[in-house]
């Protein structure tokens, strides 16, 4: 319940600085927030009435919608030509490879753990290749921390980084003579990467804010 509390923190920012979204693709978080937030409400139900493991492919669905949100984000807000196709034809390649893993190989009954490592790791991609655009000679001059995107960047990276080595692990953390600890452990490791994830998205949205308040203000 603490994450779905937290995130519904995130979408009270987010609504809280609409006006200031408004202008930018940030809005979209709005949408995405009030989609997350449902999607973990239900997981917290299935949990409390046992039937986590039918709800699956909630998760599998949600995860996939994931990669493409934040995929048109970047899309959007890279700005080398070669990096927004990488970004714009990765949306039908992760559709292509859930549907694939979905019909052939983790079915309905697993968290589709390929996925999300697949995913994963174009996303960390992704953030490598935004840092790199700000390192450019046209860019260099620039504050990246008053960048908003740029904190949902780091957010992202710190996250998918966080969740691809957590879930490698998943299955040794649930061996026979750790159980309890292990899911003790992979537990606080997500809870806390969330906190980090939606903390970078309500910074980013402050800074929309304060960037929107800045730029108006007499010379």
């Amino acid at each position: 319940m603490t994450v779905v509390l937290f995130e519904l923190l995130t979408l009270f920012t987010a609504i809280f600085c609409y006006k200031d979204l408004k202008a930018t693709k940030m809005v979209l978080f709005i949408p995405f927030l009030l989609l997350t937030v449902f999607v973990e409400f239900i997981g917290y139900l299935s949990v409390i009435y046992a039937v986590q493991d039918k709800n699956y492919w909630i998760y599998n669905i949600f995860t996939t919608v994931e990669f493409i949100f934040y995929a048109y984000l970047f899309e959007q807000y890279f700005k080398l030509p070669f990096l927004k196709k990488v970004a714009k034809y990765f949306i039908p390649l992760i559709i292509v490879f859930s549907i694939v893993n979905f019909i052939f190989i983790q079915g309905t009954e697993h968290f589709h753990t390929y996925t999300l490592l697949f995913g994963s790791f174009f996303l960390v991609l992704f953030c490598c290749c935004y840092f790199y655009e700000w390192v450019l000679p046209e860019q260099i001059n620039q504050n990246l921390l008053k960048q908003p995107f740029f904190w949902v960047c780091v957010g992202l990276l710190l996250f998918y980084l966080g969740s691809v080595i957590i879930n490698a692990l998943y299955e040794y953390l649930r061996s026979s003579d750790m159980v309890e600890e292990g899911k003790h452990i992979y537990g606080l490791i997500n809870r806390s990467l969330i906190v980090v994830l939606y903390s970078s998205f309500s910074i980013s949205f402050i800074l929309c804010r304060n960037n929107r308040k800045n730029s108006s203000l007499p010379l």
